[in-house]
């Protein structure tokens, strides 16, 4: 690629790096979400279960779009296509929330278990045809800045996205403006996944070594040879089950911080923007430090803040100080999906192994994240939500443990 290349590509992938964040906020997992099924009548099991079921359906299929990736010289137009796919399945929200939300909110549960469970399964099959894209075409010291710059702009969007949210979605309020939230998010989401159609892509290569060829057998062998063949690698993997525990309270933030303070002082658009611009900062400063010290001691910090976080919402004072929780649980969330990725693609090496090390990856932290919620809103019925935040802590800081534990090892 030319230098002119790379810079375009750059500004490709920056689009939809910074509207992503911005569109999948009206989708929000931690907030919108929650406070849009609760209104529907559903229990914190069945949110618990539905973000266990996203997890699963995103980090367990890379798989089998291994080999088909290994053996495209481009993976562009896979990429727009199956991430078109996987926004089109969010849209029929946004006219079911209104149509159904008095009249069947049942059958809008149901609707959302279909739209988010196809949207995630689209997802997993993209996932290593976006890391290998990014592999292929943004340069090992760009990315870092890349997805740095990308939270910065995002973060100056928080104003515009905090006033959609608190006088667009919640000032309507349920169900007409979670429709309508859903629908501006839909249009985020696909106008700045449109650029990938022109980007720059290198033909594709594969690597001739023994370990390259390797890599052309997807199958359990593949993946047993690079796990036991890379125990930095592994090391990795080992960290990242464990800081999946963190999920058995993740999804409950908001609900929790609703029964602690009331509903009045739960403050959904608050929360929301603090956790847009508290990830994109985050993703500004991580990536800065990364591109100077490493991406490790990233994960590391990761883990800090979100024990920290899950500690904080035992004693925050007020709904507003709460927000300080959704402040550290996005430099946890940032620290994982930038650095541990970026360690991830490091540790893999050539591109051509990328999709393999994906997949991989995303599996070892599948189960996990899959079991964590759902097992989660099975027990804030019998337990409350209390106990579940000191199990998130815990699970933070022994993640934190064995990363450290073993970080002088090779």
């Amino acid at each position: 690629m030319t230098q002119r290349d790379k810079k375009i590509n750059f500004l490709i992938c920056l689009a939809d790096a910074v509207g992503f964040p911005l569109g999948i906020a009206f989708f929000s997992t931690q907030t919108i979400l929650p406070a849009f099924l609760d209104r529907c009548g559903a229990s914190p099991a069945t949110l618990g279960a539905l973000t266990g079921l996203s997890s699963l359906l995103i980090l367990g299929p890379g798989l089998l779009t291994v080999g088909i990736l290994q053996r495209l010289k481009h993976v562009r137009l896979w990429l727009f296509w199956v991430a078109l796919i996987e926004r089109l399945f969010l849209l029929p929200l946004a006219f079911l929330a209104p149509l159904w939300g008095k009249t069947h909110p049942d059958w809008l549960i149901w609707a959302t278990f279909i739209g988010f469970g196809g949207h995630s399964l689209a997802m997993g099959f993209n996932i290593p045809a976006y890391w290998t894209a990014i592999g292929k075409t943004i340069p090992v010291h760009w990315r870092g800045r890349l997805f740095g710059i990308a939270g910065g702009i995002a973060g100056v969007c928080t104003l515009a996205t905090e006033w959609l949210l608190r006088h667009v979605v919640l000032g309507r309020g349920f169900p007409d403006g979670y429709g309508l939230g859903f629908g501006i998010g839909f249009v985020i989401l696909t106008v700045t996944v449109i650029p990938f159609l022109f980007l720059r892509e290198p033909d594709g290569t594969v690597h001739e070594d023994e370990a390259g060829k390797a890599d052309k057998k997807v199958g359990v062998a593949a993946l047993l040879t690079v796990w036991r063949g890379d125990a930095r690698f592994r090391r990795l993997g080992y960290s990242q089950v464990l800081f999946a525990l963190t999920q058995v309270a993740a999804p409950f933030l908001a609900l929790f911080a609703a029964r602690r303070f009331g509903e009045a002082h739960a403050d959904l658009a608050l929360y929301t923007a603090v956790s847009i611009f508290a990830g994109s900062m985050a993703a500004l400063l991580i990536g800065w430090l990364a591109d100077r010290w490493g991406n490790l001691p990233m994960v590391a910090l990761a883990c800090i803040a979100a024990a920290a976080g899950f500690a904080f919402t035992l004693v925050a004072p007020t709904g507003s100080a709460f927000a300080a929780v959704f402040v550290l649980w996005a430099l946890a969330t940032a620290g994982v999906d930038l650095a541990a990725s970026n360690l991830m693609m490091e540790l893999a090496g050539h591109s051509s192994r990328i999709p393999l090390y994906s997949a991989l990856y995303n599996i070892v932290r599948a189960v996990p994240r899959m079991i964590a919620p759902w097992l989660g809103g099975i027990a804030v019925g019998i337990v409350g939500y209390r106990p579940l935040m000191g199990v998130a802590v815990a699970a933070a800081l022994t993640s934190l443990a064995l990363l450290l534990g073993a970080s002088g090892k090779k």
